[in-house]
C-alpha cells in the first residue's frame, strides 16, 4: 500500500503502533472462530437429526397399520404428539433463518466531500499496514466500527466498511477521533488473522439476533386488539411461548459460543485499546472514554426528548448538538463535584497525575497536527447540514416517522415544562376529562351562582352537566384539538416570519405558503389566527357548561356545613377563597398571556440563531419588530392583574400577584441609531438587547404558566374530590377518551356519528 501525503513533520516510514500479536493471540481466534462456527454446525445438525427421527418413528408407527388401526384413539393421541413436535421442530428452524438485518440509516461519504476524514484514516491504516475501508458512512449511533463488506458473506473479500457515528464526532476532539479511529482500525491490522477476528464478532452479533429477534406481531403480543376475542388474544400469547420455548436449544448455542468467545473478544478489544492508547496518550485515551460514557446516558436522555417531540409534533433537527449539550452539562457537574473532593484531598495524587501526563505516546507523531482542543467536528466538512440530514433520515427510516407531520425546531426553541407543570395538567385533564385547554380558563364565561346555594341544586347542577358531557364530549374534543392546532400552526408560522426577516432560509414546504417571503409567512399567520377566532364562539359555548359544574362542585365545597366535609376537603376549604382570587386574576389575562406566548416562541426561535447570523441589520430589524411588542403584552397582562393578591409568599406576607411575578422593573432597550453602519457594533446591540429581553420574559412566561396551572389544578383537584365525596366519581364512557393537553394535536377520536366531515362544521346545539 503506498504511503499516503504527508506533511514534512510526519515521520517518513511506518511506525508501530499496533501492539504485537504472538502465536497464542492467533491460536486463541482461530479457536474461538473455529468453535463458534462449530456450534452452529452442531445446532443444524440437531435440527436435521430430529426431523429424521421424527420421520422415521411415523414410519415406524404407522407403515404398518390398517386405516381402521389408525382411527382409534391410542394412534390418534401418538399421532398428535407428532404433530405438536413438527410444529416444535419447525419453530426450532426459525432462528435458522431470521429476517433479514435491517440496514442502518447511515450517509455515505467520499474521500472528495471529506478530505481530511479520508487523509487520516488513509495515514492509520499505513502506519497499521492495514487495507483501509472501502467505504465510510455517517449515522446516528453512538459507535465508531468496523465490518466486513456484506456481512459473514463478505469475509473471504478481506473488504471491511467503517461507521461513524456523528454524536461520537461532535463530543470529542480531533486528536481523540484519530485515537478512537487507530483502535477500531486495528483490528483490521492482523494480517491473515483480520478474518477470523471479524467472524468472532459478527457470529456472537448474529447468534443473538436471531435468538432475540421478534416478528412484528410478537412485539404487541400482549396489547389487547379492539373487538378481538379473548380466546384468541390469549391463542397469540400462547403461541407466542410455544415460539420462545422451541427456541431454548438455540438460545443455549448462542450463550455457549459467547462464553467460548469471551476471552477472544476482550483480547481483542484490550489489543485495540492499547494502539488506541499508544496513538494519543493514555491521559487523552481516558478523557475520551469518559465522554463516551457520559454519550451513552446522552443518548438516553435525547430519545426521551424525541418522544416528547413526537408527541408536540417537533422534533429536534439536530440529535450530535442535543447529546453534545448533555455530555457538557454532565462532565461539567461531574468535574465540579470532583473539585471539590479533590480541594480535603492530599496532594500526593496530584503528584501522580502530573507523573502520568507526562508520557509520551510512540504515535504521538501521526496525530501531531490534530489539536487537543479543536472539536472533532471542524474535521468534517458542513458538520452541522450533515448531522441534520442524519437526524432526519433517522427520524424516517429508523423510527418511521412521516416529517411532513412534524416540524424540525433548533434547540431552546420551546419552553420546557417542568415535573410540577406535568403533574398540574394531569389534574386538569383527569377531571376534565380532556375537554379543557390548559391555556384556556373555565371561569367568567357565565354568571355565579348567587342565589342557588343549596346542595341539592349544586348536585342536580353537576348531574346535569355530566349527562351532557357524556353526550357532545368526543365532538368538542375534535373542534378543541382543531383550535390547538391552529394556535401551534400560528406559533410556528410567527417564528418563521421572524426568521425570514432576520435573513434565514425559510422553507415554503414546510408552512404551506406560496413562498417565503415575510408578508405570506405573516397573512398565513393571520389566517390561523382568524380560524382561531371563529372556533371562540363554539369552544366557549360547550366551556360555559362546564364551569357550571366546576362553579358547582366548588361552591358545594364552600356552602358545606364543616361536618359534611372530610378532614383533606377542610383544609382545602380554608385557602379555597386565596386560590380563586388568584385564578381569576390570571384567567383575565389569559387571552393576552397567549399572544405573548405566540410572540415568545418566536423570539426563543429568533434567538437560537444567533450564533449563525451572517448579516446583523436584518437580525437587529427582526429584534424591533418583536422585543416591543413582547413588552407592550407584558405591561397589558400586569395592568389586567393590577391589584390581584398573592399571599402564598415564603415569609408569610401578602404581596401583588404583578410583584411576585416580576419582582423587577422592565428592561430599557438599547437606542439604535439609523446612521449605525459598523456590524460588530450592530452584532453588540442586538445581543444586549436579545439578552435583556431573556432574562426577562423568560422567567415570567415560566413562572405565569407554572402558577396558572398551579391554581387551575388546585381548584380542579378539589372539584373533583367533593365531586367524588357527595355524587362520587364520572365515568365519561368509551368515546371520550382522557387525553393529555399535548396529545390535542395528535389523537384522533372515534365518532358515533357516521359521517367525519361533520366534525369540521360541528357547531353547538341551541
Amino acid at each position: 500500500m503506498p504511503a499516503p501525503p504527508v506533511s514534512p513533520q510526519l515521520p517518513d516510514k511506518p511506525v508501530r503502533i499496533a501492539p504485537w500479536r504472538g502465536p497464542l493471540y492467533f491460536g486463541l481466534l482461530v479457536f474461538s472462530a473455529a468453535c463458534t462456527l462449530a456450534l452452529l454446525l452442531c445446532y443444524i445438525l440437531l435440527v436435521v437429526g430430529l426431523l429424521l427421527w421424527m420421520g422415521w418413528q411415523i414410519r415406524l408407527v404407522a407403515g404398518h397399520k390398517a386405516w381402521g388401526d389408525l382411527l382409534q384413539m391410542q394412534m390418534v393421541a401418538e399421532l398428535l404428539k407428532f404433530l405438536f413436535m413438527g410444529v416444535t421442530w419447525g419453530f426450532m428452524l426459525r432462528p435458522l433463518l431470521p429476517l433479514p438485518k435491517r440496514g442502518q440509516v447511515a450517509v455515505q461519504v467520499s474521500p472528495a466531500t471529506q478530505p481530511q476524514l479520508f487523509e487520516i484514516i488513509h495515514l492509520l491504516c499505513w502506519h497499521l499496514r492495514a487495507p483501509p475501508p472501502v467505504q465510510v458512512w455517517l449515522d446516528s449511533t453512538i459507535r465508531v466500527r468496523s465490518s466486513m463488506l456484506g456481512g459473514l458473506s463478505g469475509i473471504l473479500s478481506g473488504q471491511t466498511v467503517l461507521h461513524l457515528g456523528m454524536p461520537v464526532v461532535s463530543v470529542i476532539t480531533s486528536r481523540e477521533l484519530g485515537g478512537l479511529l487507530a483502535q477500531e482500525l486495528s483490528c483490521n491490522a492482523v494480517g491473515i488473522g483480520a478474518p477470523f477476528v471479524h467472524v468472532v464478532r459478527e457470529m456472537n452479533a448474529w447468534f443473538f439476533r436471531a435468538a432475540l429477534e421478534s416478528n412484528p406481531w410478537e412485539v404487541y403480543v400482549h396489547v389487547s386488539k379492539q373487538r378481538e376475542p379473548e380466546w384468541y388474544h390469549l391463542g397469540r400469547r400462547l403461541m407466542r411461548g410455544w415460539m420462545w420455548a422451541a427456541k431454548v436449544p438455540f438460545i443455549f448455542f448462542a450463550i455457549a459460543a459467547r462464553v467460548v468467545s469471551v476471552p477472544t473478544l476482550w483480547l481483542i478489544q484490550r489489543q485495540a485499546a492499547r494502539c488506541g492508547v499508544n496513538v494519543i496518550g493514555e491521559d487523552i485515551y481516558q478523557r475520551m472514554q469518559h465522554k463516551l460514557v457520559l454519550l451513552s446516558g446522552a443518548w438516553e436522555a435525547a430519545q426521551l426528548e424525541i418522544q416528547e417531540g413526537i408527541i408536540q409534533h417537533r422534533l429536534p433537527e439536530n440529535l450530535s448538538l442535543i447529546m453534545a449539550r448533555h455530555v457538557a452539562t454532565e462532565a461539567k457537574d461531574r468535574a465540579s463535584a470532583r473539585a471539590e473532593a479533590a480541594a480535603s484531598s492530599e496532594p500526593k495524587a496530584a503528584g501522580e497525575i502530573v507523573k502520568g501526563s507526562g508520557e509520551v505516546a510512540r504515535g504521538a507523531a501521526i496525530v501531531a497536527h490534530l489539536s487537543h482542543s479543536q472539536p472533532a467536528a471542524s474535521l468534517l466538512r458542513q458538520f452541522v447540514n450533515l448531522s441534520r440530514q442524519v437526524s432526519c433520515f433517522y427520524y424516517q427510516h429508523g423510527l418511521g416517522l412521516n416529517l411532513h407531520e412534524h416540524r424540525m425546531v433548533g434547540d431552546k426553541e420551546a419552553i420546557h415544562q417542568n415535573k410540577g407543570q406535568e403533574e398540574a395538567l394531569l389534574v386538569i385533564r383527569r377531571y376534565f376529562g380532556g375537554l379543557a385547554h390548559p391555556e384556556r380558563a373555565m371561569c367568567g364565561l357565565g354568571s355565579t351562582p348567587t342565589s342557588a346555594t343549596a346542595l341539592p341544586e349544586l348536585q342536580r347542577e353537576i348531574l346535569q352537566v355530566r349527562e351532557e358531557v357524556i353526550a357532545w364530549g368526543p365532538q368538542f374534543k375534535v373542534a378543541l384539538q382543531e383550535w390547538n392546532r391552529a394556535w401551534q400552526r400560528r406559533r410556528d408560522l410567527e417564528a418563521a416570519t421572524m426568521l425570514s426577516i432576520a435573513g434565514f432560509t425559510v422553507s415554503r414546504m414546510q408552512f404551506g405558503t406560496r413562498d417565503s417571503t415575510p408578508s405570506s409567512l405573516r397573512d398565513e399567520a393571520y389566517c390561523q389566527r382568524m380560524v382561531m377566532e371563529h372556533m371562540e364562539g363554539p369552544l366557549q359555548a360547550r366551556e360555559r357548561v362546564l364551569e357550571r359544574r366546576f362553579a358547582a362542585a366548588l361552591g358545594m365545597l364552600w356552602w358545606s356545613e364543616p361536618a359534611d366535609l372530610c378532614e383533606w376537603l377542610s383544609v382545602r376549604r380554608r385557602d379555597l377563597t386565596a386560590w380563586v382570587t388568584i385564578y381569576e386574576a390570571m384567567s383575565g389575562a389569559l387571552p393576552s398571556f397567549r399572544e405573548l406566548l405566540v410572540t415568545f416562541f418566536a423570539f426563543q426561535t429568533l434567538n437560537a440563531k444567533f450564533a449563525n447570523v451572517d448579516d446583523p441589520s436584518a437580525f437587529l430589524t427582526a429584534l424591533q419588530s418583536v422585543v416591543p411588542k413582547m413588552l407592550n403584552l407584558l405591561r397589558q397582562i400586569m395592568a389586567t392583574m393590577d391589584g390581584a393578591p398573592f399571599p402564598f409568599t415564603d415569609d408569610g406576607k401578602t404581596v401583588t400577584l404583578n410583584q411576585h411575578l416580576m419582582p423587577g422593573p422592565l428592561p430599557e432597550m438599547p437606542g439604535v441609531s439609523m446612521t449605525l453602519m459598523d456590524a460588530a457594533s450592530m452584532r453588540d446591540i442586538c445581543q444586549q438587547m436579545a439578552s435583556r429581553a431573556s432574562e426577562s420574559i423568560a422567567p415570567y412566561v415560566e413562572t405565569f404558566l407554572s402558577h396558572y396551572h398551579r391554581a387551575f389544578a388546585w381548584l380542579a383537584e378539589s372539584a373533583e374530590r367533593t365531586e367524588t365525596h357527595f355524587l362520587g366519581s364520572l365515568n365519561y364512557g368509551s368515546t371520550t377518551e382522557i387525553l393529555l393537553p399535548d396529545e390535542f394535536t395528535t389523537q384522533r377520536l372515534g365518532m358515533k356519528s357516521r359521517s367525519p366531515d361533520a366534525i369540521a362544521a360541528w357547531k353547538p346545539h341551541s
